[in-house]
């Protein structure tokens, strides 16, 4: 195990606890929406031309600000735009006038019991409605970018001005810049802008499932690449779309206008490989501030798909190097930190420990620089192999989530899952999905075994608010997962996930096409026709 050091950026790999999908709908966490104005230029736009803004709840400490940027994939190509611009991640026409802080990220529940770092601060959360990892500069659609407005890294700072003038965020005297997964790349991409806008203050940011991309390793693909996507790798070859792009001699189709939103030093070092520097490891160095299955049928796909992991896992362990060495070109106030498990999730959840730490622990001593855990600010798990087992010595966390299993498919899982919930006592024709969930809270272990994700769960207890369960109890659980598996969800993207899943093309990415879809590794990988979820994500980054 490594655990070296300090940390300014916390670079956090990190995932959803249940208590984040199960908590109620109370107005204790309520955060009010302001849209931006419709004079806002540059920038100010949804995809679709709709207004973006922002969910603002005020703290009682005025000098500290959370600002959390959402996540929710990206899109490169036309098909996947076209596919995302009716949606919440492409409009805001449906967005609510109040969110829950509580339920959209744990720094912005006002609950100290809950939240003891961050609960009294000024809560701020981004919706994503730009599909660009909050770093676009589209201002004016264009026939490359589709017809659509990609102002990601635009409305970033617009938002900010109005934090500026109407909240007070200029005389903040510490700010956490934050996000999951897309958002947690737009933190990490906007966290030097936003600290030279914020001269008086410490900026900081803590990234969640964001380290997006690790190097290749030497025997992938060279630099600056990163690593072969899963289509190239299962087919025995190095490669990805990147990669594929630039050997064909095509030009970087820079759809979302995100070069002129990356760092000028970065651009200036890597001169015609620019589009390297939109990778997090080969921007690393030039960030100024501090940072924190469908059921596989046949043994040689459950090979392949652990082989991979293994590849994706040592790709990113060797490239979280660069924090763990402080490799960096402008000094910082103290070293940047990481909290790397080895998880097979997308981020890794809260109650995942190395060496008896959990991140949340690690966060507030590393951005109010306590110290009293600095020779735990950086700790990237270390795997030995198992006996049976040489060939994968990762994921090796010991929490059970962690592990690599080849998953049921959709519909087997929304049966059992359905059929859980109803034993459980709680699906009853149309009750509220809130009641439906917190009964859940009281039934995990059950739920656990039936192999139900928090996904799951949700979206069985919101179809059942909506359309009753059949009275039928032999076809109960039948009819929940044929309607289910059908395509019925409370929110429209999760329809098309579900058909995409089905009828994909060779790769799907949690994150879509996320920085142009190039070698990202698949949260739902297809081969042979089945669909294997889950990459491992390695860590947690603590950036200043």
């Amino acid at each position: 195990m490594m655990n070296l050091g300090k940390t300014f950026l916390l670079l956090l790999l990190l995932g959803c606890g249940f208590e984040q999908v199960y908590s109620d709908d109370s107005d204790d966490g309520a955060m009010t929406y302001v849209p931006l104005p419709d004079t806002t230029s540059p920038g100010g736009k949804c995809m679709d031309g709709t207004q973006a803004g922002y969910y603002i709840r005020d703290g009682s400490d005025p000098t500290l600000f959370v600002i959390h940027l959402k996540g929710g994939g990206a899109c490169i190509s036309k098909d996947d735009c076209d596919g995302r611009v009716n949606t919440t991640l492409g409009s805001s026409r449906d967005w609510e006038d109040t969110k829950n802080g509580a339920a959209l990220q744990r720094q912005l529940n006002p609950d100290c019991s809950e939240n003891p770092v961050f609960c009294d601060a000024t809560a701020v959360h981004v919706p994503y409605c730009t599909s660009d990892t909050h770093q676009g500069t589209v201002d004016e659609p264009t026939e490359l970018s589709y017809g659509y407005y990609f102002d990601g890294h635009l409305n970033f700072r617009a938002i900010i001005e109005m934090l500026i003038v109407e909240s007070g965020l200029g005389e903040a005297d510490n700010v956490l810049l934050t996000g999951g997964s897309a958002g947690s790349v737009g933190a990490l991409f906007n966290v030097d802008w936003l600290s030279d806008r914020l001269q008086n203050a410490a900026v900081k940011a803590s990234v969640y499932a964001g380290w997006y991309f690790p190097s290749a390793l030497d025997d992938d693909l060279p630099e600056p690449h990163n690593p072969s996507d899963y289509p190239h790798f299962a087919a025995g070859e190095n490669g990805n779309q990147l990669y594929d792009i630039v050997e064909s001699g095509e030009e970087f189709p820079d759809v979302w206008g995100m070069i002129d939103s990356l760092s000028p030093d970065c651009l200036e070092a890597f001169g015609d490989d620019k589009w390297a520097c939109s990778s997090a490891h080969f921007a690393y160095k030039y960030i100024k501030r501090n940072l924190a299955p469908h059921d596989p049928a046949d043994e040689d796909e459950v090979d392949t798909v652990k082989r991979y992991y293994q590849m994706w896992g040592n790709a990113t362990r060797r490239s979280l190097q660069v924090v763990v060495d402080d490799d960096v070109l402008f000094p910082k106030p103290h070293p940047d930190g990481v909290f790397s498990a080895s998880c097979r999730t997308h981020g890794t959840p809260s109650n995942v420990v190395i060496d008896g730490f959990s991140h949340e622990q690690l966060v507030r001593d590393w951005f109010f620089q306590e110290q009293q855990f600095e020779d735990h600010y950086k700790l990237i798990e270390e795997c030995t192999p198992l006996e049976g087992e040489e060939d994968y010595v990762i994921p090796c966390n010991t929490n059970p989530v962690c592990a690599y299993e080849p998953q049921p498919s959709k519909k087997d899982t929304f049966k059992t899952c359905a059929e859980a919930l109803f034993q459980g006592g709680c699906l009853k024709s149309f009750v509220s999905s809130s009641t439906c969930l917190r009964c859940a809270r009281d039934i995990q272990d059950e739920l656990a075994r039936a192999k139900c994700t928090l996904d799951t769960v949700s979206r069985v207890c919101k179809y059942v608010e909506a359309n009753g369960i059949p009275s039928n109890n032999n076809d109960r659980a039948t009819r929940l997962t044929e309607d289910l598996d059908g395509g019925y969800f409370d929110d429209e993207m999760d329809t098309q996930l579900i058909d995409r899943t089905e009828n994909s093309p060779p790769i799907l990415n949690h994150a879509s096409s996320l920085l142009g879809g190039f070698n990202l590794s698949a949260m739902q990988l297809r081969g042979h026709g089945r669909v294997i979820e889950d990459k491992e994500d390695y860590g947690v980054v603590m950036v200043m």
